[in-house]
């Protein structure tokens, strides 16, 4: 596995002396990793110690470096492995490395490792751990080394997110699709392009749009076993176009001249042209779906679902062959409006986005006999307009015209009082006094002037992931697992990552939930978070339960598992 050989280059390295004291020069340190590491990583610390210095250098080859030196990165795995030290006269970059016996200890079983080869012949595997969870099985996700700007930029970001959830994956340069999916040697049927609203503008305006996806649904005829397709190609969209705007109107840069119509247009012709999409608030959120994926991809393979052919190589190969006539749009509705790998949540989407996306769902339910899920008919059974539902609409009915018969003065008063907004027309304060009342313990908190995260918020998504990922009494969650599990719950509307154009995410408000007395969550050694538990009356323990339900009720919670009180 590449992961393993590259850090037990790295830190074997420096056990390659006995002397557990030993200092070892940043320079070195370079070269002697260099030597080690597999070709066919393409993982080379090519850059100077002086580059690696710099502060603003986000190689994330010398990242994982760095990572062995941290108590917090490294904690998990019962790191901190080395330590850097500053020696001015020991070398030109005045620094050296040293071997803790944590490292000593880990760098014995690496090396023994590495030199136990061959290795089965397929991707080399990247993995933060000793082991693979089993949902993966033999998957592994393989990604362009140009997504998120390259190393350069946001590249090592999505590896360290990858990292937390404990995918299977390698970087390499892809001619075809940004994420790919093995089984072992072979290539999974499974074809992933992601495109932020940005991305969609400026393929749109160079024509790179159309040539890319001629090159899937080229990919897809090999993959799929021909005319029969059964292959999935897909696109996820990240972002929203209508928050991607600049001076004049227009998507990402004014000179591409396409307006958010456009690129939503375009995204809504996607599943006619034989591609699924799947929408994404942000990296973050790209990275939980790929990972779905690649749990989807393996239980697929181990229900004989999906058949994998090729190597990566034949691949190639046989797509090149194929004439541009394998490249065209399909025809055969069989073919259009496919529906995607997985389920995602599209609350956070604006209107018009969300709109072009429930027509394509519908659209693909309306298609797919076989589909698990279709929409209820308005004259099924439970369903809406059905007979259950009449004394409901009655006793709304009712209510709605008691209420309206108040001033809007006393409506505000009643809003009010239920800490619910008491601005806009009659009929909205109607609307918001029809909802079920928030609970009790939140109102009452909002009365003394307390603190409440709002939902949707991010800081109630940190809360709601901490109550249903955290018990009481164990050890804590570190920031970077937090952000991932908020992100899953979906009851943060905006991405926990941010969006792009400021420093702001969703730990900024992380101080607020530390404030108090009673704090709603507190901060233990090692950088890491839990909820209080006491008074049990007033604790995060018992306002993250109270916004959970609160977040259900708002059909935001994506946890499956409603709690008592929705």
């Amino acid at each position: 596995e590449e992961r393993v050989q590259r850090d037990a280059a790295r830190v074997a390295s420096a056990n390659g002396n006995d002397d557990a004291t030993l200092s070892f020069p940043m320079e070195d340190l370079i070269v002697s990793i260099n030597s080690l590491l597999d070709s066919r990583a393409n993982a080379n610390l090519s850059q100077t110690a002086q580059q690696y210095l710099n502060k603003d250098n986000l190689d994330p080859g010398w990242g994982q470096v760095k990572k062995l030196c941290s108590t917090n990165a490294a904690s998990d795995l019962g790191g901190p492995f080395m330590k850097e030290r500053k020696r001015k006269g020991a070398c030109s970059s005045g620094r050296v490395f040293e071997l803790l016996d944590s490292g000593r200890s880990l760098a014995t079983k690496l090396r023994t490792l590495a030199q136990s080869g061959p290795f089965e012949p397929g991707p080399l595997r990247q993995l933060p751990d000793e082991s693979v969870d089993q949902e993966f099985g033999n998957v592994t996700m393989s990604m362009d080394f140009r997504e998120g700007g390259g190393g350069g930029r946001s590249l090592h970001k999505m590896c360290d997110q990858l990292d937390i959830r404990g995918v299977p994956y390698v970087v390499r340069e892809l001619k075809i699709a940004d994420y790919i999916f093995f089984v072992g040697e072979k290539l999974a049927p499974v074809l992933i392009e992601r495109k932020t609203a940005d991305d969609v503008a400026g393929s749109l305006h160079d024509g790179r749009w159309e040539r890319q996806q001629r090159c899937m649904r080229k990919a897809q005829y090999v993959l799929g076993g021909g005319s029969a397709r059964r292959c999935q190609i897909c696109y996820i969209i990240e972002g929203d176009a209508s928050k991607r705007t600049v001076h004049g109107g227009n998507v990402g840069r004014r000179t591409w001249f396409q307006s958010v119509d456009d690129v939503e247009n375009a995204i809504e012709k996607l599943p006619s042209l034989g591609f699924s999409v799947m929408r994404s608030k942000s990296t973050l959120d790209t990275i939980g779906i790929l990972a779905k994926v690649a749990q989807d991809v393996s239980w697929k393979v181990n229900n004989g679902n999906i058949d994998v052919m090729y190597s990566y190589e034949q691949f190639l190969s046989r797509v090149k062959k194929l004439g541009e006539d394998k490249g065209e749009p399909p025809t055969d509705r069989a073919h259009q409006n496919p529906a995607p790998p997985v389920v995602v949540n599209t609350n956070f989407m604006s209107s018009t986005a969300n709109a072009a996306t429930a027509a394509a769902a519908a659209a693909s339910s309306t298609r797919d006999d076989d589909a698990t899920f279709s929409p209820q008919r308005s004259d099924s059974p439970g369903g809406f307009g059905s007979d259950d539902d009449a004394p409901q609409q009655t006793n709304n009915a009712e209510k709605v015209a008691e209420l309206k018969k108040l001033s809007m003065a006393r409506l505000k008063e009643m809003l009010k009082e239920r800490d619910e907004k008491t601005g806009g027309k009659k009929e909205e304060l109607i609307s918001r006094l029809l909802k079920p009342r928030k609970p009790e313990l939140l109102i009452l908190r909002a009365r003394r002037k307390e603190y409440v995260p709002k939902v949707p918020s991010s800081n109630a998504a940190i809360m709601v992931a901490l109550l249903l990922n955290h018990i009481p009494g164990t050890q804590g969650l570190t920031k970077e697992r937090l952000m991932v599990l908020a992100e899953e719950t979906g009851v943060s509307k905006e991405s926990m990552s941010g969006d792009g154009s400021s420093f702001y995410d969703g730990w900024s408000g992380m101080k607020q939930l530390q404030e108090g007395d009673p704090a709603l969550v507190r901060r233990e050694k090692g950088h890491r978070y839990s909820l209080t538990t006491q008074p049990p009356e007033s604790a995060g323990v018992a306002v993250a339960n109270a916004l959970h339900i609160l977040a259900h009720r708002e059909d935001m919670c994506t946890c499956g598992n409603p709690p008592n009180g929705v």
